[in-house]
C-alpha cells in the first residue's frame, strides 16, 4: 500500500471509450504512413504500431491527397483537410450530414460557426501553437449540429507537407464522444453523492484501488487521526496501527487481495486528540472490514472499506469473560 492519493477513489469509466477513439485515429495515421510508403516504393510493411513522431511532418502529393480523400469519404466520422490558416479545403460528407450546411456555400470556414462559442477561443489558441510547433494536437470541444443543438466531440489533427503547394496542411477528425461526456458527468455527480454520504456517517471509510492502495479516505479519518490531507499521500496510516496488530492486518491483507474473500480484522488504531484513558495509551480497538467490487467478468476493480471503533464491545466482553 506504498501509494495513497486524497482524491475521489472513484475513477471515469470514459478512459475505454477515449481509448476505442485514439486506436481509431492511430489507424488512420498508419494508413497515412501506408500510402506513404505506396507512393515512395517502400517494400518494407508499415509497423504494426504508429511511427509519427510528433514533429514528423507526411509528404502528400496530389495523388496521395485524392487517395486520403476517398478514405475520408468511408469514415463515419467527420473529416476534414484545413490549410496552414486554418481554412478547411476540403470536409467529408458527414461533416455537411452533421452540421446541415451545404457544402456549396462553405468557404472554408464554416466550421467557426459549429463550434460553441466557448470552445472556439481554445480551439484557435491551439490551433496556432501546434501550427507554429508543427505538432499534432486534440481537444475535447462542443460541434453544433442542424438543430441547433450542441454535442461533444474528441478533435484530433495531425500536420502533414503538401508539395503541390509548399505548406504545411492538417488533416483532421472530429468524433462524436456526446454519450461518453454525459455518462462521465453522470458519474461524477453520483461520486459526489457517494463522497457526501461517507463523509456524512460516524465510521472511517476508505476505498483502495485492486493492490490496495489508498484511493480515498473520508473526513472522518482525518478527524480521528489528525493527519492532514498532505501527509495522507504517504503510507503514514500503517503508523497508527498498533505495533502488535500491524503485522497480522498487513498479512491477512495482503491474502485478501489475492483471494478476494471479504477483509475483516480487529486491530487497535491510534487516535490523536480526545482519549482520556491513560492505559489505552491512545489506541482504540477498532473492526476493520472490507468488501472487493468487481466487474462484470468478476475482476477486482476496488475496495472499499471501513474502520468501526468497537472499544467499548471489547471492554464489556473483557469484563464479561471469567478470570
Amino acid at each position: 500500500m506504498a501509494r495513497q492519493q486524497n482524491q475521489s477513489d472513484f475513477k471515469s469509466g470514459s478512459e475505454l471509450a477515449s481509448n476505442e477513439i485514439s486506436d481509431q485515429i492511430r489507424l488512420l495515421e498508419l494508413e497515412l504512413d501506408r500510402l506513404k510508403l505506396a507512393q515512395t516504393g517502400g517494400k518494407s510493411a508499415p509497423p504494426a504500431v504508429p511511427v509519427l513522431p510528433e514533429t514528423e511532418i507526411l509528404s502528400l502529393d496530389l495523388k496521395l491527397q485524392r487517395q486520403v480523400l476517398m478514405l475520408m469519404e468511408a469514415m463515419p466520422h467527420m473529416v476534414w483537410i484545413s490549410d496552414s490558416e486554418g481554412r478547411a479545403t476540403h470536409a467529408n460528407n458527414r461533416f455537411y450530414e452533421f452540421t446541415g450546411l451545404g457544402r456549396q456555400v462553405d468557404d472554408g470556414w464554416a466550421w467557426v460557426n459549429v463550434l460553441h462559442p466557448d470552445d472556439l477561443q481554445e480551439a484557435l489558441e491551439r490551433g496556432n501553437e501546434a501550427a507554429l510547433q508543427n505538432q499534432s494536437f486534440s481537444m475535447e470541444l462542443r460541434c453544433k449540429n442542424l438543430k441547433g443543438e450542441y454535442y461533444w466531440h474528441l478533435m484530433h489533427s495531425i500536420p502533414f507537407h503538401d508539395p503541390d503547394t509548399n505548406s504545411t496542411k492538417w488533416f483532421g477528425t472530429t468524433v462524436n464522444i456526446h454519450q461518453q461526456k454525459l455518462a462521465q458527468e453522470h458519474l461524477a455527480a453520483s461520486e459526489e453523492q457517494l463522497r457526501t454520504l461517507s463523509d456524512a456517517i460516524p465510521h472511517i471509510v476508505f476505498s483502495t484501488d485492486p493492490d490496495g492502495s489508498v484511493l480515498h479516505w473520508n473526513h472522518r479519518f482525518f478527524e480521528y487521526s489528525g493527519l492532514t490531507p498532505e501527509q495522507s499521500q504517504t503510507d503514514a496510516w500503517s503508523l497508527l496501527v498498533h505495533p502488535q496488530d500491524r503485522a497480522p492486518y498487513m498479512k491477512q491483507l495482503q491474502e485478501v487481495l489475492k483471494t478476494g474473500d471479504t477483509f475483516e480484522i480487529e486491530f487497535r488504531l491510534k487516535r490523536a486528540v480526545g482519549v482520556t484513558n491513560a492505559s489505552s495509551q491512545g489506541y482504540l480497538w477498532h473492526l476493520a472490514r472490507a468488501v472487493a467490487q468487481r466487474d462484470q467478468y468478476g475482476t477486482i476493480i476496488r475496495w472499499f472499506g471501513t474502520w468501526t471503533e468497537i472499544e467499548g464491545q471489547k471492554r464489556s466482553r473483557s469484563e464479561k469473560s471469567p478470570e
